[in-house]
Order: C-alpha cells, then sequence, then structure tokens
C-alpha cells in the first residue's frame, strides 16, 4: 500500500512536469488505476507543495503547521498569470472558491481589466482612511450610483433602506471649464495613443 501511494506522488510529480492540472491528473489516475487510489483533492495538495517548489514526496511530520499557506500559493499563481479567473486559480490550487475570494480580499488584490493587481486604496496618493474617514469604517454595502432621476425616485431610496444599505453620496458637478479642457485635450491624446502602437498612455 505505502509503495503504490509513492508511486502515485511520482505520477503526480510527473503530470505536474507536464502542465497537466491537478484535475485532469486525477483524472487520468482515475482511468489508470481505479477510482478510489487516490482523490482529487489529495493531487491538488501535492500540486500546491509541488508550486510552492516542495518536490519532496516522503510523508512529512505533522507536527507545526506548514510553511505555505493558501495566500502565498495564490499569490504564487497569479505572479505566474495575473490573467487567471477566479475559477482558473481554484482549478490550480485546488483551494475552494470561497477562501480564493477571501484570500484575494485579504491580499487586497483587485481584477482590473482581467488581470489581478495588488490593488491600493488610495485617492492622489492620499489613503482613503486619512482623506474621507467616514468612509473608512463603513460595513455591509455602499451603494454608489449617479444622480439620474430614475436613481433618486422614492421607490428605489424606498428599497435601498429597506436593504439597509449606504448610499455613497454623488459627487459635485465639475466645472464646465474642467470639461472644456479636457476635450481640448483629446486630440493630443489620440496621438499618444497612435504614437505608441494603442498602448495604454497616463
Amino acid at each position: 500500500m505505502e509503495s503504490q501511494k509513492m508511486h502515485l506522488r511520482h505520477v503526480a510529480l510527473h503530470c505536474f512536469k507536464k502542465g497537466n492540472s491537478a484535475k485532469d491528473t486525477a483524472d487520468e489516475i482515475f482511468t489508470v488505476y481505479k477510482s478510489g487510489t487516490t482523490t482529487i483533492r489529495t493531487v491538488g495538495n501535492w500540486f500546491k507543495k509541488f508550486r510552492a517548489g516542495n518536490f519532496e514526496l516522503k510523508d512529512e511530520d505533522r507536527s507545526g503547521r506548514s510553511a505555505t499557506t493558501d495566500t502565498d500559493i495564490i499569490k504564487t499563481v497569479l505572479t505566474e498569470n495575473p490573467r487567471y479567473s477566479v475559477r482558473e486559480i481554484v482549478d490550480a490550487t485546488n483551494i475552494p472558491k470561497k477562501t480564493v475570494h477571501k484570500h484575494l480580499i485579504k491580499i487586497e488584490y483587485a481584477n482590473r481589466y482581467e488581470v489581478w493587481v495588488p490593488h491600493l486604496l488610495t485617492e492622489t496618493g492620499l489613503p482613503v482612511a486619512e482623506k474621507r474617514p467616514e468612509s473608512a469604517n463603513r460595513r455591509g454595502v455602499v451603494f454608489h450610483h449617479d444622480n439620474a432621476r430614475p436613481h433618486v425616485a422614492l421607490a428605489v431610496r424606498q428599497k435601498l433602506l429597506q436593504f439597509d444599505w449606504d448610499v455613497l453620496p454623488h459627487p459635485k458637478s465639475k466645472l464646465k471649464q474642467f470639461w472644456k479642457e479636457g476635450i481640448m485635450r483629446l486630440p493630443e491624446r489620440w496621438k499618444k495613443v497612435i504614437e505608441q502602437n494603442g498602448s495604454y498612455i497616463t
């Protein structure tokens, strides 16, 4: 039994190095060795170790906590491919979806244009807590929408009260001069985009 376990771990390592996912590897093991020989979760746990650079196939002592945490594994996966969706992170790490979401929030990563990036909660260089202290300690849903008539109708306001959601006040309108200057700068910005082959400009 112990030799079969070790053999299956070698198979898992081989599949990992080939670039297979944990699910595909488990399916392959089930096909060749019959179901019940291992589980997708077990294969996923081995893949976590491999991703963390630990290729030791013998059982470790169970005392103490593993040095590699789920957070480290998620960061490693996102460093390799920041375009992964949450589903792909779940498949790659075998960490439950809810836990992945929790860790992404904890490490302050945000998905911007289908790329995971560290999310700095700042406005013009100042942390939100310093600039808007009333916003920093809000709990639950903070709802933001514009002040168009349908959005400020009595029925909508009553529904928001019923949900017990905080409504973020709509910022005051910008001056006409601000919009005029912005429109006048558009041709210059378009020219920059063309010169940079459509690359992002600041």
